[in-house]
């Protein structure tokens, strides 16, 4: 009489140290190595965080020299940048971000879809419907006042300036703060910073539909304990409940 394997299920989240998975490497499994996931951009000293709570609703960030890039509301705080455009962007650029050691250029388009050259209309507009307001009144681009309100001091623009006085130069310096602004993101939290690791079980070695390993029968992985990560929105929840489920539903039929 044949008898199946004993079956067990490995959820015990990801690991920020790869030896916290060593005994499953002694198993013969591939463990890709752990990095960091979702986590704020870190500026220290940099006085944009004086503007912690402050949220961008639209804007478009880079990474300097990458090709990683992500748009959406963007969440000023006491380390530097966080919400769903710089989580999901490094999320993308999870693995990049660490091979840079986490210190990398961001350019912030605090403008979002809205290019230069509509945003320069936006400006003369403005200016000839009302050029006695001044800057620091103007809602242009509806951005958060306080935000608003660095932004002109960032690009040396007083703003008591009523908008009918801005002079070329200085609509081009505000104009490039607007769209092409640069912060230096230095290092990084510690990983209790961070809502998700990256890294884990290869996926070759397990069974898609069951999620058991393919080198050790009757094992089987569910959760982050795989190498398996998402933006930011509920999708690493929804990866574990699914895998777990998955891992449940075979770990009981063998």
């Amino acid at each position: 009489m044949s008898t199946s394997p004993p079956s067990a299920i490995v959820a015990t989240g990801g690991s920020p140290r790869d030896e916290g998975l060593a005994w499953l490497h002694t198993l013969g499994h591939e463990l890709v190595p752990a990095v960091p996931s979702l986590f704020t951009f870190n500026l220290p000293e940099d006085p944009i965080r004086e503007l912690m709570g402050v949220v961008a609703p639209d804007v478009r960030l880079r990474i300097a020299g990458t090709k990683l890039e992500s748009t959406g509301p963007l969440l000023i705080t006491h380390w530097g940048l966080s919400g769903p455009a710089v989580l999901r962007l490094s999320a993308f650029g999870a693995r990049d971000l660490h091979a840079l050691g986490y210190h990398y250029t961001v350019q912030v388009d605090w403008l979002g879809e809205m290019n230069e050259h509509e945003a320069r209309d936006r400006m003369h507009e403005e200016s000839a419907a009302h050029p006695k307001r001044q800057l620091i009144n103007s809602d242009a681009f509806a951005l958060p006042a306080r935000l608003w309100s660095f932004l002109l001091h960032r690009a040396g623009v007083p703003g008591e300036k009523p908008i009918g006085e801005l002079g070329r130069k200085s609509l081009d310096r505000l104009l490039d703060v607007l769209t092409n602004d640069h912060y230096t993101a230095s290092g990084k939290t510690t990983f209790k910073e961070e809502f998700v690791t990256a890294g884990g079980i290869a996926l070759h070695q397990v069974d898609p539909l069951t999620l058991e390993s393919r080198v050790a029968p009757g094992l089987h992985f569910a959760g982050e304990v795989l190498d398996i990560d998402g933006i930011t929105g509920g999708f690493n929840f929804q990866a574990a409940w699914s895998t777990g489920w998955l891992a449940g539903k075979a770990a009981t039929l063998i």
